[in-house]
């Protein structure tokens, strides 16, 4: 059962996945108090920064991937729809980010707020994403 990738779709989706993460993540947003929840200061973010380029990097071949994973899906699904991609993506982000990191932060310890600002981050990202990938044909 051969289906097509559209991977101008799937590129598109996944650079606008990955460049929301700018706003979400910068103080107009989410930023500072994830920084807090982390427990990063400015001495600690200003180190960190030095090596950012490692997670840029794998942040966008980690969202080339997921783009990819969920156009495929949708495409044995034959998904074409805004609202089918939004169920799509609801439903791959439910069943298996936001349990996934939920297990993870209790593990860890991490304070739910964490747990709501990265996780929703996803779930908006793969919202976008399955509608991209479904109507982009």
């Amino acid at each position: 059962m051969g289906v097509e990738t559209n991977y101008a779709a799937v590129f598109v989706a996944a650079l606008i996945y990955y460049g929301s993460g700018a706003l979400w993540y910068s103080p107009l947003m989410f930023g500072r108090r994830w920084m807090d929840l982390v427990g990063f200061t400015e001495e600690k973010f200003k180190e960190i920064k030095k090596d950012a380029w490692k997670s840029y990097l794998t942040s966008l071949v980690a969202a080339l991937v997921i783009s990819f994973g969920l156009a495929r899906i949708e495409a044995y699904m034959n998904v074409i729809t805004i609202t089918g991609g939004l169920q799509t993506g609801f439903w791959a982000w439910f069943c298996f980010v936001i349990s996934t990191m939920a297990t993870n932060n209790t593990f860890a310890g991490r304070p739910v707020q964490l747990l709501l600002i990265d996780g929703f981050y996803h779930l908006y990202g793969f919202l976008i994403m399955g509608v991209i990938l479904a109507v982009w044909k």
